[in-house]
């Protein structure tokens, strides 16, 4: 799963989960489970405003209008959990009982609030160490029917092991990438010069939308693109002598 797409997922299903969470805040009669909620909604009104906000911005990932939705649930889902948050608040003051939490509760506890952390940084560190790894790091730009909001940029880490499309740090095409390079990385303007690849060669499908790496003459990658991909050029890349 691409970064984008894990941190997409992470905020629609902590979005989700607003609403049973609201249903059990309010038939809960558990001082304990009370407590509970509350931190684990604490966390994820965190996670979402992280996840729609901040971590998107600083990983530059290349964000499209579809995201202004998933913005709108996650604004929905936050209000949501403060709501829950309340009830919970009343219930505990509420309550006599002393406050103890059993270890199953606990674990449980620890797992809603760790899985999506887990989610994120399995998908930051593949991305992160197929970019660090390869020999050819190439973005190109989808600009769609040209309408506003059509246009999307996407990469592909390549080296003999692997083609692979990633997302991060293509939000402003190549550009933006140089932070997750090594220094050694040399930009690439043309595609169409191989002296700039090593001993690669890019083949590049617009129709039947595959992308097709040769080494040293021989095919040893062929991956077809997303099929929402069209109307594609190259935006620019990346060249590392990992030898």
């Amino acid at each position: 799963m691409l970064l984008k797409n894990c941190i997409y997922f992470i905020l629609i299903v902590i979005s989700l989960l607003s609403i049973p969470i609201l249903i059990y805040s309010i038939k809960n009669k558990n001082k304990n489970n009370s407590k509970s909620i509350k931190i684990i909604i604490i966390f994820y009104i965190i996670y979402l405003i992280l996840g729609a906000v901040v971590i998107p911005d600083i990983l530059c990932l290349d964000i499209g209008l579809e995201f202004l939705l998933i913005e709108f649930v996650v604004l929905i889902a936050i209000i949501i959990y403060l709501i829950s948050t309340i009830i919970c608040s009343k219930k505990i003051k509420k309550s006599n009982e002393i406050f103890s939490l059993s270890k199953k509760t606990i674990v449980f506890t620890l797992l809603l609030i760790i899985l999506p952390i887990l989610l994120f940084l399995g998908s930051f560190i593949k991305e992160y160490y197929l970019i660090m790894n390869s020999d050819l790091v190439l973005v190109y730009n989808s600009s769609g029917n040209g309408g506003f909001g059509n246009s999307t940029e996407f990469a592909y880490a390549i080296n003999e092991k692997y083609c692979e499309e990633i997302s991060l740090g293509i939000g402003n095409g190549d550009y933006s990438l140089v932070e997750y390079l090594p220094k050694k990385a040399k930009k690439i303007d043309n595609i169409k010069d191989i002296s700039n690849l090593g001993n690669y060669d890019i083949h590049f499908d617009s129709n039947d939308k595959y992308i097709s790496v040769y080494k040293n003459g021989k095919l040893i990658h062929k991956e077809q693109l997303n099929s929402s991909y069209f109307n594609i050029d190259f935006d620019g890349g990346f060249y590392i002598n990992n030898n």
